[in-house]
């Protein structure tokens, strides 16, 4: 049962975390090829709002707030499987 349960967690800590970086990155990505269009200046400040953002939750530093975030979701999902697994193992 630990090797289930510890194989299960490492993959759901993996996706957890990769998923917000994703979904970050897109929206960056977006807003980035964004500047270059009709609508540069909506681009321009979702960008900016993005970027604030990532600064509140990295103090002051883009790149922290972005790990910060995903390996905050990383954990809330870590936590939810281990409950999952409690609830399946003891509710049988």
């Amino acid at each position: 049962m630990g090797l289930h349960l510890l194989s299960s967690l490492v993959l759901t800590l993996i996706i957890c975390f990769a998923l917000p970086a994703i979904g970050l990155g897109m929206a960056w990505g977006a807003l980035t090829l964004g500047t270059w269009s009709p609508l540069a200046t909506i681009s321009d400040v979702g960008k900016d709002h993005l970027i604030d953002f990532l600064i509140t939750f990295g103090a002051g530093d883009v790149v922290a707030g972005f790990v910060i975030i995903c390996l905050t979701m990383s954990m809330v999902g870590g936590l939810f499987e281990m409950f999952t697994f409690y609830k399946y193992l003891y509710l049988k």
